[in-house]
């Protein structure tokens, strides 16, 4: 099978990009709309006001939801490696992979997946700090510990892509040095 071109394995995958692509668009919709309403949940309780018929509701909005603007800045950060992905794909599949600006999508996408891992360590901290405030019980009756939860695998991926981007960069200059030669 080509890798590059039409009917490439790029090709074939494209459509799986778009579908999570239009997916983390929902999910950042519904995790808008929970903030907001958490928001208002909030305000309407410091007022002194909660409707009668969504206590319960409101009353979890207000507690539970204060990770979301974290939650929403993961998606974000989701959306912008896809977002790049399919700029990528889009230059495989016409076949030109060697352009400029891959090397900067390349780039993009390893700060939004460090950037992700910072978000999720602060999300998983915040989570469990709240839910210890609160005296809810922690998933399984576990204690909060200060200990790094580094994920190496996705570091590994930042190192690699900065590398791939300047493999691309230079590439995509070696290219246009040889397109000026007679």
């Amino acid at each position: 099978m080509n890798s590059l071109g039409r009917g490439s394995l790029a090709s074939k995958l494209k459509p799986v990009l778009d579908i999570a692509w239009y997916l983390s668009w929902v999910a950042l919709a519904l995790a808008s709309i929970i903030l907001v309403s958490s928001a208002v949940a909030f305000i309407m309780a410091f007022f002194g006001y909660t409707p009668p018929f969504a206590t319960e509701l409101f009353e979890t909005l207000r507690n539970r939801a204060m990770a979301f603007p974290i939650l929403s800045a993961e998606i974000v950060a989701l959306m912008v490696i896809i977002h790049r992905l399919r700029k990528i794909f889009a230059t495989l599949i016409s076949g030109d992979p060697f352009v400029p600006e891959n090397a900067g999508h390349l780039r993009v996408i390893a700060v939004a997946i460090a950037a992700y891992q910072v978000l999720r360590t602060i999300t998983q901290g915040a989570v469990a700090m709240l839910l210890t405030v609160m005296g809810m019980p922690v998933e399984g009756g576990a204690h909060i510990a200060l200990r790094p939860d580094i994920e190496l695998g996705a570091w590994f991926a930042v190192g690699v892509l900065l590398i791939f981007a300047e493999v691309f960069r230079e590439g995509a200059r070696m290219r246009q040095e040889q397109k000026l030669t007679i």
